[in-house]
């Protein structure tokens, strides 16, 4: 039996390497476009503020430690074509010579790629973006050797936005931060932490603009000098970080039938399967299950591809897995603040149709006698219905958000709110909590 994996990254070669475990006689073949395999492209931002320097500790595995294993990888080489009916994918080799090659099963793991805006000069060698490797050593080199760059614009203020405004004032540059939204990272969380992140990065000397959209990039004399805004206004800049989202991977993929959703990411069930048979996908490229919901989502997180990459796997080598679902869980550092978010937001239980209670809790993360003692703010949706939570947001600092992880466990199981569950025994001594949790009051005022 052959498997053929096209692409590299989390998804595939996390299906690689579970496949060779789970049945050491399989053929597994992996196509990748790059020369490595294996990007902890969540490091990117990391490198680029020169926590470390050495390029390869984001490559969890290097190609010849998949190789050992008898995986067959194919590096610098681009599948273009899928032809389902007659099993077989169409590639450009690292010569790129055009050639074929036939499958028993195919995995779709390509990933995705950041979005790119229409805007003229969009091309410009200092327009940057940080999703490659290729990326990331591009960026820093040029941070560090081009003298000119004092001024970015970064715009889209997602998760790479906000990380990369504390990287490059950790870099002495000026930033400004442009985001067509009313708030950052306004997807993910609710206005109440939105609004405490961007007050971290105005205090740490970002320039936020909000409800602006770039609709060009100004160049005199061959380098970039700033970018006009829909309004007319012009901000100043030396260079570009593009970080306004990601789309799906899919673009060779439109004439093969595969089920996708309008951004183009591949409808696949709890199993991993596409709606075409012997073909399944997962990761950047693909759908997921909303835990809470059942719903087809695209979550472009690490943690749902290396998840689904064992169900995947699983399933292939005749193990039934399925993956039930995420919370799009996720957490951040901004600054001298952390956010840490599960489950629904207030504003999306609402577009649901959920009938639901708020509650926001202010207090401290320790107690007062010890040392670093902090604000900590607490958020949880409630379903008055079902009686549970559906969501949970924390901001503070000193790894306190960690508190989140309990938070999890109630929503992933379910738990009814009630008066048991206010008496949950989480840990106390004073370098770590309080001896009532921000947690145990915001379940007791649910009660109420």
């Amino acid at each position: 039996m052959k498997t053929i994996i096209i692409g590299g990254a989390a998804l595939g070669m996390g299906v690689a390497a579970r496949l060779k475990r789970n049945d050491p006689t399989m053929e597994i073949v992996v196509y990748q476009k790059h020369n490595y395999v294996s990007l902890g492209a969540c490091g990117l931002p990391y490198f680029v503020a020169d926590n470390f320097q050495d390029p390869d500790k984001l490559i969890a595995r290097q190609i010849s430690q998949f190789e050992a294993t008898g995986i067959i990888i194919h590096p610098n080489s681009q599948v273009t074509k899928l032809d389902p009916k007659n099993k077989m994918i169409t590639f450009l080799d690292e010569n790129q010579v055009e050639k074929t090659d036939f499958y028993d099963e195919v995995v779709i793991a390509t990933g995705a790629r950041p979005i790119v805006p229409n805007i003229m000069n969009v091309n410009h060698p200092k327009v940057f973006t940080l999703t490659t490797l290729e990326d990331g050593v591009r960026f820093k080199e040029t941070l560090a050797t081009d003298q000119t760059i004092q001024k970015i614009v970064v715009i889209g203020a997602g998760f790479i936005g906000l990380e990369m405004c504390e990287t490059l004032r950790h870099l002495q540059k000026d930033v400004t931060l442009i985001e067509m939204a009313n708030n950052v990272v306004s997807k993910q969380y609710d206005e109440e932490i939105s609004a405490m992140i961007k007050a971290e990065l105005i205090k740490n000397d970002v320039e936020v603009l909000l409800e602006e959209q770039v609709t060009e990039i100004l160049v005199k004399d061959s380098e970039i000098v700033g970018v006009k805004l829909a309004t007319g206004n012009i901000v100043d800049c030396d260079a570009v970080l593009l970080s306004v989202g990601f789309i799906p991977n899919t673009s060779f993929l439109q004439e093969t039938g595969l089920k996708m959703l309008t951004n183009h990411a591949i409808v696949v069930n709890e199993h991993g399967q596409t709606n075409l048979a012997h073909v399944w996908s997962g990761g950047d490229c693909a759908t997921s299950k909303n835990y809470l919901t059942g719903e087809d989502i695209y979550s472009p997180l690490a943690t749902v591809a290396s998840k689904i990459a064992r169900v995947i796997a699983d399933n292939i080598t005749g193990k039934p897995a399925k993956f039930v679902g995420s919370l799009q869980t996720a957490i951040i550092r901004v600054f001298g603040v952390e956010a840490a978010r599960t489950g629904l937001t207030s504003v999306e239980a609402q577009a649901k149709g959920y009938d639901i209670k708020t509650v926001l809790i202010k207090d401290k993360d320790r107690t007062h006698y010890v040392s670093n003692q902090g604000e900590l703010m607490l958020k949880l949706i409630y379903d008055q219905k079902n009686e549970i939570i559906l969501g949970a947001q924390m901001v503070g600092s000193n790894q306190a958000v960690l508190r989140i992880y309990g938070l999890v466990a109630i929503i992933w199981n379910k738990v009814k709110v009630d008066s048991i569950l206010e008496q949950i025994d989480l840990p106390y001594a004073p370098p770590f909590s309080r001896t009532t949790d921000i947690i145990h009051i915001a379940i007791s005022k649910l009660l109420k």
